[in-house]
């Protein structure tokens, strides 16, 4: 028995066939399996395989369903820490001949904006800007400073992120800083930037639609092209930063090889290859 932790929302498509959520719900009633329904904060309990969404998992047989990133693309996973997830330690060979995938969202994400160098930096801030997590090699306020002394002819363009709750310590600590600016709306500074300093934001993963480099200072499923401050040291990643990356064939390769698809042909097969690879007897 497969039991599905899904809101109201998610539960109706997915008993109305739609989406990711309908194409699971699919495999497994194809597979003889049965869905049981649970809300989607419910505690993991009973017999059977859990799939959640988006949240931690918990016992052997409990697994999370969670978006990568962009829409129709998902993964289905052992843990929902994505610098954990499978891929993050896949190794990424470049291939030709991939171009139309970059090309096909580039033009979704950025629409009409145009892709330029402006000779600053864009920093998409995330939370907790004054701590340091487990994940991360330096507090989002130390990445600040760290950045400023690595690119001294650079300015730092920087979003505060949407859905977060900053402190009046956390906002007072950006204040004064020079060469640094808080601005709001991301995509644009994206496409106008010469690089991406971030812990590990997708905004950065988005920039490599538009072939703009990207220095993480934390830990993170997309790292394979980044220059990563964990691996690198802060010196060398921003030296590194400024080489040439294969864009295109690395984001054809993490999305239409790694990911799940929620439609089109063989999605449902490709769905059923990776529980089974997750140990689930279909």
């Amino acid at each position: 028995m497969l039991n599905f932790y899904l809101d109201d929302d998610k539960r109706a498509r997915a008993e109305a066939g739609l989406g990711i959520f309908g194409a699971v719900v699919g495999v497994m009633r194809a597979a003889g399996w049965a869905v049981r329904y649970c809300g989607q904060q419910d505690m993991v309990a009973g017999e059977g395989y859990h799939l959640v969404y988006n949240r931690a998992v918990d016992g052997r047989f409990c697994f999370s369903l969670r978006r990568c990133y962009l829409d129709k693309f998902f993964r289905i996973e052992a843990t929902n820490d994505r610098w954990d997830w499978e891929v993050a330690g896949l190794p990424f060979f470049a291939a030709p001949g991939q171009a139309w995938f970059q090309r096909y969202w580039r033009e979704r994400l950025f629409g009409g904006l145009a892709i330029a160098q402006g000779g600053y930096i864009f920093m998409p801030l995330q939370g907790k800007l004054l701590q340091q997590r487990h994940f991360q090699t330096a507090s989002p306020i130390e990445m600040i400073h760290a950045t400023l002394a690595a690119d001294p002819a650079r300015r730092i363009v920087a979003t505060l992120h949407p859905r977060e709750i900053y402190s009046d310590a956390e906002l007072e600590a950006l204040r004064g800083i020079e060469r640094f600016e808080l601005v709001k709306g991301s995509l644009p500074v994206l496409a106008g930037c010469d690089y991406v300093v971030t812990q590990n934001s997708s905004m950065a993963l988005t920039g490599f639609f538009a072939d703009k480099p990207a220095v993480l200072f934390a830990r993170i499923d997309f790292h394979h092209i980044a220059a990563s401050v964990g691996q690198l040291g802060v010196a060398e990643a921003f030296e590194a930063v400024h080489r040439p990356q294969p864009y295109a064939s690395y984001l054809h390769w993490f999305f239409k090889r790694q990911a799940l698809a929620s439609s089109g042909d063989g999605h449902q097969a490709q769905i059923a290859d990776r529980l089974r690879t997750h140990g689930w007897p279909l």
